[in-house]
Parts: structure tokens; C-alpha cells; sequence
């Protein structure tokens, strides 16, 4: 038995790669990459809310140079806009176009397939499970990993 094997990391990492493909690949059409319809996604479900680039970085957990990448191509598309924010004119919250609205349902529509694939051959309580799991990786890894000591760049203690 080889020693990688068991190990998780390299499993996550094909796992992200073939969903990043697949579904890249179902949103050609439309001119995008997952990572920008996924941040489309949020948008749309934060609607009427104010939403910032630094919003979008916590949520996916992206540094500040990848969010405003992504914004960027998504703007140069014509899928969003910053509008001016009405309590500090610094800022700029993001706006999402008539054609990022028009293109909402067939972007969730994929994703939806593709969610379908990954989770058809688990029943209700695996999938469960696995959320659980997952969340607490994710959590893990936000927090820093305990195991050689190393801290996030953010903590004030490091």
C-alpha cells in the first residue's frame, strides 16, 4: 500500500479540479469560468443587499488580487457595474447587469446538474455527513493548522 493512499488533500484537489473543468466547460456558452459563475451566484442570492469585493473574498475564501480579478473579467463581460455607495463615496458596492439577470437561471440550472452528479450515488444522510466533514476541513484550514504550528497571515498574534 502506497503511504498516499489514505490521504484526503490529494482526493480535494482532483475533486476541485474535475468540477472546475466540468463546469467551466457547461458555462462556454455564456462566456464564463465556474469561478465567475459561482461568484455570479452569490451575487444573485445577496440581492438588495450591499455586496463588496471584500465580501466575495470571505465567502470563498480568495485573496483580494484573485476577487478583483474575477470582477474584473465579469465587468469586461458586461455581467456587473459598481455603483457608489450612498454612505461612504470611497466605496463601491456591486451591482449586477440586466444580462447577468438574464443568464441566472441557466448558470444555476448547471450548477445544479453538476451538484446532481457528484451527489447521486449518496444518500441524504452521506451527503450530510459529508457537508459536516467538509465544513470542518474548511474551518481547519481558516483557522490555521495547529499540527506545525504556522498561523493565518491575518491573526495579530503570529
Amino acid at each position: 500500500m502506497n503511504i498516499s493512499d489514505n490521504l484526503v488533500s490529494p482526493r480535494i484537489k482532483r475533486i476541485s479540479n474535475a468540477l472546475d473543468r466540468r463546469v467551466t466547460m457547461e458555462l462556454e456558452d455564456m462566456e464564463l469560468t465556474a469561478s465567475q459563475g459561482m461568484v455570479l451566484g452569490y451575487l444573485h442570492r445577496r440581492r438588495g443587499q450591499d455586496v463588496y469585493p471584500v465580501d466575495i473574498g470571505k465567502h470563498f475564501g480568495l485573496s483580494h488580487p484573485t476577487v478583483t480579478g474575477i470582477l474584473q473579467r465579469l465587468e469586461a463581460k458586461g455581467f456587473l457595474t459598481y455603483c457608489n455607495d450612498s454612505s461612504d463615496r470611497r466605496k463601491k458596492r456591486i451591482c449586477l447587469t440586466e444580462r447577468a439577470e438574464d443568464c441566472h437561471q441557466r448558470i444555476h440550472g448547471r450548477f445544479a446538474e453538476t451538484e446532481a452528479a457528484i451527489t447521486e450515488l449518496m444518500t441524504p444522510e452521506e451527503q450530510a455527513v459529508l457537508v459536516k466533514l467538509l465544513d470542518r476541513m474548511i474551518e481547519g484550514l481558516d483557522a490555521g493548522c495547529g499540527a506545525c504550528g504556522c498561523r493565518r497571515k491575518e491573526d495579530p498574534d503570529a
